[in-house]
């Protein structure tokens, strides 16, 4: 695999990891920008929703000198972003924890619209769902770790320069749980993927621009609902 300059690889074991491989470069290309632009040396990066690690791997090459923290709580995917660093060498240079980020902590399930690895579109909650919140049939579960992104920070002492938050719908629990981190006037950007629903945009909008950052205007070049927020100086 190569992109913008830079070669890795990753592992292509079903029908998705292939997809995800095959449209790399065309996808998101906002969201390499973002990385490209936003992101230095010595900056602090949580990957929330990393999955197999698609963008936590660029991020680790394209920035040596950058701190980069991943989160994952679904097994499969897990699994193949251990791998995915491993086999280009990055294992001690990312760190990924096994939880998934939300506005409390303790225990929860995450509710599967699919088996298969490098998949996404899941849904946690504690209550017991028959569907997702992008509308798919539920067809597994797994028990999984929940924390708030300031309780996590509390307990690593980490600050973020940069967010990316990409999980599927559950947006606006990740930011009611991070209202401190987001106002700290560390946090320089987040790239937020804005849910479906016009209320929990809604909700992103208002929690973002109550933690002091403003959009940043761009003209998107795919259907992907990447939203850009920057704090001005």
């Amino acid at each position: 695999m190569e992109s913008r300059g830079l070669r890795f690889t990753l592992r292509c074991e079903n029908w998705i990891t292939q997809y995800r491989w095959r449209t790399y470069n065309e996808k998101e290309p906002e969201t390499l920008d973002w990385m490209d632009q936003r992101l230095g040396a010595g900056d602090v990066f949580f990957d929330i929703g990393a999955n197999i690690g698609v963008y936590t791997l660029y991020a680790a090459l394209r920035h040596p000198g950058a701190r980069v923290v991943a989160f994952e709580p679904e097994y499969g995917n897990l699994h193949l972003l251990r791998d995915n660093l491993v086999d280009n060498g990055l294992q001690d240079r990312v760190e990924v924890y096994a939880l998934a980020l939300s506005d409390r902590s303790g225990v929860s399930h995450l509710h599967l619209q699919d088996l298969t690895p490098g998949t996404s579109l899941h849904t946690e909650s504690r209550d017991r769902l028959h569907r997702t919140l992008a509308g798919r049939p539920v067809v597994g579960r797994e028990g999984i770790c929940v924390m708030t992104l300031d309780a996590f920070c509390d307990e690593t002492g980490l600050s973020p320069q940069a967010l990316k938050i990409d999980v599927d719908g559950s947006e606006p629990c990740v930011l009611a749980g991070a209202r401190r981190t987001l106002g700290s006037t560390a946090l320089r950007s987040v790239l937020l993927e804005m849910p479906n629903d016009a209320s929990a945009r809604a909700s992103c909008e208002r929690q973002l621009t109550d933690a002091g950052l403003t959009r940043h205007r761009y003209e998107p070049r795919t259907r992907w609902a990447n939203d850009i927020w920057i704090r001005s100086p």
